[in-house]
């Protein structure tokens, strides 16, 4: 009897252990905030990240060497993590992580600790869409930032003002200027297409003299806008648009839509297009044209070793909102944002070597700086108090600075469009100097909608 009771008491104890385990890994699973993995208001499951990448980062914590105490300040990140802009969804988490660890050691937003979660659009806007409902509904995030597909904001905006959450995308496109497609939660700090296009083709008929014209872009959202926006604008300076194509993303053979496509006549060759597809259309081009004047939309480089291009993009144009090269800005500022992100001067990863975005990136950071400087402003507590952050921010201007590295900028009260500089850097022997700053004034177009008059907050 006395052995069987032994028996017993040993199998309870080792039963006990083994729950004791399995407790201990699943509290330590759910511990993991607002982890990509989580499911919840009709989210789909996506596949597991590393609480580095998911949640709220250690790199973020309110327990990292941080004075802010009380009810942290949530802010949401959609990033491209996986699929066709996942260079871009790297870079955004890079920033994003950094900026609010530097923030959180000067003290946090209002003395608020902040704690970021990031969700990943897989780069498409369907799952976009979802994962920016999870960011507000299940993880209670008070501002969203992102992401860098237009089309994923696009789908993003109109729940930004059904759940009253202002969101700062990385790129939208015009569009967001436009009656119904944008809206008064929505703030974008970076140049639009509608912008970009005007400044190059202005400098593609008054600096380089050239009027006719073709454009290649990718066959979704950001093409089209690019597509439409430049003969828009083109045509608007005497220029023409002699021929126009779009292509399939994620082609391999351009030769197919190159071939044919390009009239003898035509001096220039206006495209957007990223990543392989650019690699393959640039190599392609230089069979069919090789000497036809290049000019790229908003960054169709990123991620690109320039030197490694070779004779195929020599002279290439290319638009981008944040220089590549440190030389370019030589700022204290710009030096500070490049330390705290770890860019090297040549727009590397310090460690990797990889090439980052500067071009979009840098708008993580100062969105980040802008909530915390609208917050602390407007007398920000929680979300009820959203109309006063909005209407703080509505005709804001903003000067160069450790917040704000990129430059001046003010945001324009009727439609929240960024009115910033913009640079043109051409490749040159594999470097890539800036040719052009473009002032916000050459590239601002009128406003057709008043969100204030026709969207009143309270």
């Amino acid at each position: 009897m006395r052995k069987r009771t032994l028996v017993a008491t040993r199998v309870v104890t080792g039963l006990a252990v083994v729950f004791s385990l399995i407790l201990s890994l699943l509290l330590s699973a759910c511990s993991t905030t607002g982890s990509s993995s989580t499911q919840g208001n009709g989210s789909e499951p996506t596949r597991p990240t590393s609480v580095a990448a998911s949640s709220t980062p250690a790199a973020a914590s309110p327990s990292q060497g941080t004075s802010a105490k009380g009810t942290p300040i949530k802010i949401g990140l959609l990033a491209e993590k996986t699929g066709g802009l996942a260079a871009y969804g790297y870079a955004h988490e890079k920033v994003a992580t950094a900026v609010v660890k530097k923030i959180n050691a000067e003290g946090g937003i209002g003395g608020r600790p902040v704690e970021l979660f990031v969700e990943d659009t897989e780069s498409q806007p369907g799952t976009g869409s979802l994962k920016m409902r999870k960011l507000i509904e299940t993880n209670g995030v008070d501002f969203v930032i992102g992401s860098n597909s237009s089309g994923i904001v696009l789908a993003a905006a109109p729940i930004a003002k059904e759940l009253k959450t202002v969101y700062f995308p990385t790129a939208g496109g015009a569009l967001l200027t436009t009656p119904g497609k944008g809206n008064r939660y929505v703030f974008e700090l970076n140049t639009n297409v509608g912008q970009e296009t005007i400044g190059a083709a202005k400098f593609a008929t008054e600096k380089l003299g050239k009027k006719k014209w073709v454009t290649f872009v990718v066959d979704y959202a950001w093409g089209w806008d690019n597509e439409q926006s430049f003969k828009k604008a083109l045509e608007g300076l005497g220029g023409t648009v002699e021929s126009a194509a779009r292509v399939p993303l994620g082609t391999s053979d351009w030769l197919r839509y190159l071939k044919g496509k390009i009239p003898d006549d035509a001096e220039g060759i206006y495209f957007a297009n990223f990543g392989t597809d650019f690699l393959s259309f640039i190599r392609d081009l230089n069979v069919v044209r090789p000497n036809i004047t290049k000019f790229g939309s908003n960054y169709v480089i990123s991620g690109q070793d320039i030197k490694q291009l070779g004779p195929a993009a020599e002279g290439l144009y290319v638009l981008t909102g944040y220089p590549r090269r440190a030389d370019a800005k030589n700022t204290p500022y710009d030096k500070a944002y490049r330390q705290a992100i770890g860019m090297d001067d040549e727009g590397r990863e310090v460690g990797s070597g990889k090439y980052l975005v500067p071009s979009y990136q840098w708008s993580t950071w100062e969105a980040v700086y802008t909530i915390k400087e609208i917050v602390e402003e407007s007398g920000w507590k929680s979300k009820k108090d959203n109309p006063a952050f909005i209407k703080t921010l509505e005709g804001k201007s903003f000067k160069e600075g450790y917040a704000h590295p990129e430059g001046d900028k003010r945001i324009r009260a009727e439609d929240h469009l960024s009115l910033k500089s913009l640079y043109i850097e051409q490749i040159k022997d594999g470097n890539l100097p800036v040719v052009k700053k473009i002032s916000p004034e050459e590239m601002a177009y009128p406003p057709v909608i008043n969100y204030p008059k026709d969207e009143p907050l309270d």
